[in-house]
């Protein structure tokens, strides 16, 4: 039973995983592979900064305590995003692709429609919780004299978060996968999808598990809001 949304419905299925339940497949926001290989690219770069750093310590004494303290932050961020990276691969090559699917290809500010998550097996799967989450970021154009024409990104920013699925897993063995079906309904104030004047907002479920071995996942499915016309 669901612990955030009791309209929440579980229920196995045995047959074939890629059998529709809801009419529309949300596509991934970005796909595992490149995820995974930035995360891994990012992590190096970071290790060989560290690495330059001791050496330039070694090499200029006035320089040695700045060049070490500078290499101990750098080289915990390392550590940190090499255990990201070794996570996202055994979850890569361990835990079956999630799906989600909604009623839906576009659904309207204030509106209701049912949404779908589906674990297949095999797998033990702790906990697994989805939000649903409203991202925007501005986006300008440059003009330079040396550049010419170029575009500039803000950090992007939280608009909406809202919980609508927090439950227990449980095993789920080959073969078998367990979907979670219930409402999700859009706030009635929500902005459009895309980009309008220099304003970029996506719409977006972002599935969270845990399973054994510390391993964790976390996968984003694009979803289109849009006014009803």
């Amino acid at each position: 039973m669901a612990k955030g949304n009791t309209e929440v419905e579980t229920a196995f299925v045995s047959s074939d995983k890629d059998q529709p339940t809801l009419p529309v497949r949300l596509e991934s926001a970005q796909t595992v592979g490149g995820r995974l290989a930035g995360t891994w690219v990012f992590s190096l770069l970071l290790a060989c900064t560290t690495y330059g750093c001791v050496v330039l310590g070694q090499n200029n004494p006035e320089m040695y305590y700045a060049s070490i303290a500078a290499a101990v932050v750098i080289g915990l961020l390392a550590a940190l995003l090499v255990w990201s990276a070794l996570q996202q691969t055994l979850a890569f090559l361990l835990i079956p692709a999630t799906t989600v699917e909604v009623e839906f290809k576009s659904v309207a500010p204030g509106a209701t429609m049912r949404f779908c998550v589906k674990q297949p097996g095999p797998i033990l799967l702790k906990s697994i919780r989805a939000n649903l989450i409203c991202i925007q970021r501005r986006e300008r154009k440059l003009h330079t004299q040396k550049v010419g024409r170029s575009h500039s990104r803000d950090p992007e920013r939280i608009l909406y978060q809202h919980n609508i699925l927090d439950t227990d897993g449980g095993w789920l063995f080959p073969g078998q996968t367990r979907e979670w079906i219930g409402p999700l309904t859009i706030p009635e104030d929500a902005q459009d999808s895309g980009k309008a004047d220099s304003q970029v907002t996506r719409w977006r479920i972002e599935v969270w598990g845990r399973t054994h071995m510390f391993v964790g996942f976390m996968r984003q499915y694009t979803l289109k809001v849009r006014q009803a016309e």
